[in-house]
């Protein structure tokens, strides 16, 4: 079966730490999906961990937890959903709430 979603990607996101583009590889490690992201403004040194990545029914989305360092020991929930050269995100992260990626599209590199 063909993995979801590899490739690089960018979108934008507007918190009050951080607004701006955030940009991510995905690549197929062993059968697993591998994420690799860049984060804009105060998030840019914030380290992102991805677990129990998963396709999900709709053959369109990847959804699964992960953990920034900016929230020790608070997880995030999240689903990307795409369609050829596009995507939509929404990150839910403890006390910031649901975090909207909008302007999805797939790029060249990062």
């Amino acid at each position: 079966m063909a993995k979801i979603g590899l490739g690089c990607w960018a979108g934008k996101i507007s918190l009050r730490i951080a607004r701006g583009e955030v940009k991510f590889k995905i690549e197929d490690d062993n059968g697993e999906y591998k994420i690799t992201t860049d984060l804009p403004g105060a998030l840019k040194s914030a380290k992102i961990s991805f677990t129990n990545l998963k396709e999900e029914p709709d053959g369109k989305t990847i959804s699964g937890n992960g953990t920034i360092s900016v929230l020790p020991g608070r997880k995030l929930e999240g689903a990307f959903t795409f369609e050829e050269n596009t995507f939509i995100g929404e990150i839910k992260a403890p006390v910031v709430g649901k975090i909207k990626i909008t302007d999805g599209h797939r790029i060249d590199s990062f």
